[in-house]
């Protein structure tokens, strides 16, 4: 590895496409941008991804790098951006998996999008069925045939806060299960 003085030289030799310079910048660096991502995110596999984006940024910027103060303010500038963006994908996603799981209704798609609407849905159905036998009636009954918090309570005996609470805890652990199956 080359060994420079400072973070200019290395810059300098980096926009000058030396990748042994980016390798001596990335060690020096990727550390305290994996905890600055690490400490908004609280997830490891996510922060390690922000620093692999952040240094892949770098380098694909590397001919007009420009930065006003330090180069670790300008790095933790681009990793908070990567951050935000990620929180707002997985807010997204979560936002479509909480839709989708309120409105379970047949939608008219294209014979491929049916396809994978159904690998979903059994998927889905799998999931539900590993859920404890009482909260998965509950939510069967609330989010497969459509009954009122009141309806499953008077049915079922229990109270609507105990619909509501089991249909909560359903709807988390369903969230789980594909937000780890994405990752995977």
């Amino acid at each position: 590895m080359v060994n420079f003085d400072t973070t200019d030289q290395l810059i300098t030799r980096i926009s000058e496409d030396d990748s042994e310079a980016f390798e001596a910048l990335f060690h020096l660096y990727n550390k305290r941008v994996y905890a600055f991502a690490y400490g908004l995110l609280r997830s490891s596999p996510d922060a390690e991804e922000i620093v692999q984006n952040v240094f892949m940024a770098v380098w694909n910027q590397r001919k007009a790098l420009q930065f006003s103060s330090s180069f670790l303010a300008y790095l933790y500038g681009i990793a908070r951006h990567m951050v935000y963006r990620f929180i707002q994908q997985r807010v997204n996603h979560e936002a479509f998996i909480e839709y989708y799981l309120e409105h379970n209704n047949e939608y008219a798609f294209i014979t491929e999008d049916q396809v994978l609407y159904k690998d979903f849905e059994d998927l889905l159905q799998r999931f539900i069925q590993k859920l404890p036998e009482r909260r998965r009636e509950i939510f069967v009954l609330s989010r497969i045939e459509n009954m009122s918090y009141k309806e499953i309570s008077e049915k079922l005996g229990i109270s609507e806060n105990t619909v509501d609470t089991q249909i909560r805890h359903a709807l988390a652990y369903l969230r789980v299960q594909l937000v780890e199956l994405n990752n995977q």
